[in-house]
């Protein structure tokens, strides 16, 4: 059996956990090979162990993406390792919630720009030579339904995965014709960790009745738009209802916000099938 992504080289930031974790496996099951990066040695660990089981070939490389040195490190010793690299997917980032008027809110527009965007940057614009050099190519950065349209107490995070939309539509304008592809994730709220330290109360109000997306389904959905190259993707498909009414008017996509913090719409829409976020964190951790 031929397997599409067998012997392609890919590099993960994030990898260490949830999304990220996901994707390494996935990839791993497609017959990749991996580059695996993120801060935490001992996690990263545990998933190479995860994906050589799968059969994969796995490089972890310790990384803080918001150290330029680190990022440099990284790619050298993935090209040194396998020679090439052909999908990189950025992952890693972080997520706060508060409100605008808050005194933390700077501080936390700041942190989730370095983590999230300018980590982002940094190894894209380390990876991007290797690619050119190659030929080809495909990048993936990860965003969010916030990075087309925002959310009270999600301003934060909203600006930087909004920043990430215009990134990546410039980028994959800018490498157009060089055999490098750009594709953006777009899931609606996921269980991962990225909220945990929230309580239920103050998540933005649309997200606390959604039972949120599986890390691996995303992480399939990663998958599938190098392997078909998709432009953008929008999880749960449903979102896109959202989006298309915040493009035809803010008015109409606020309207959608509203009614999507009702549990009835959100059931009635499919997207709330009884546990929460925090209800799906609780039960993953017991079992």
């Amino acid at each position: 059996m031929i397997v599409f992504f067998e012997n392609k080289v890919v590099l993960i930031t994030g990898a260490s956990r949830g999304i990220g974790r996901a994707v390494a496996l996935a990839f791993a099951r497609e017959g990749a090979q991996l580059v695996l990066a993120a801060r935490s040695a001992p996690r990263l660990d545990q998933v190479e162990t995860e994906a050589r089981t799968l059969g994969s070939q796995v490089l972890s490389v310790p990384t803080d993406v918001t150290s330029e040195s680190d990022v440099a490190a990284l790619v050298e010793a993935a090209t040194r390792r396998f020679g090439r690299i052909d999908v990189l997917v950025n992952n890693a980032g972080i997520g706060k919630v508060g409100e605008i008027e808050s005194e933390e809110f700077p501080d936390k527009v700041h942190q989730t720009l370095q983590a999230s965007l300018f980590g982002m940057i940094s190894v894209t614009r380390h990876v991007l030579p290797v690619f050119r050099q190659q030929g080809s190519g495909a990048i993936v950065n990860m965003s969010s339904v916030m990075g087309r349209k925002a959310f009270s107490r999600f301003g934060s995070y909203a600006i930087v995965m909004h920043a990430v939309s215009a990134f990546s539509d410039s980028l994959r304008q800018e490498v157009k014709g060089g055999g490098i592809g750009v594709s953006v994730i777009y899931p609606a709220l996921t269980a991962t960790d990225l909220l945990r330290d929230a309580e239920a109360d103050e998540m933005p109000p649309p997200f606390r009745h959604m039972t949120p997306l599986t890390p691996e389904g995303v992480a399939r959905a990663v998958v599938s738009a190098v392997r078909h190259g998709k432009r953008r993707v929008v999880l749960p498909r449903m979102a896109n209802m959202l989006l298309l009414g915040e493009a035809f008017s803010p008015r109409i996509g606020d309207f959608i916000a509203s009614a999507l913090a009702q549990r009835p719409v959100t059931t009635f829409l499919g997207m709330s099938r009884g546990q929460t976020y925090h209800e799906t964190l609780a039960s993953r951790r017991s079992t």
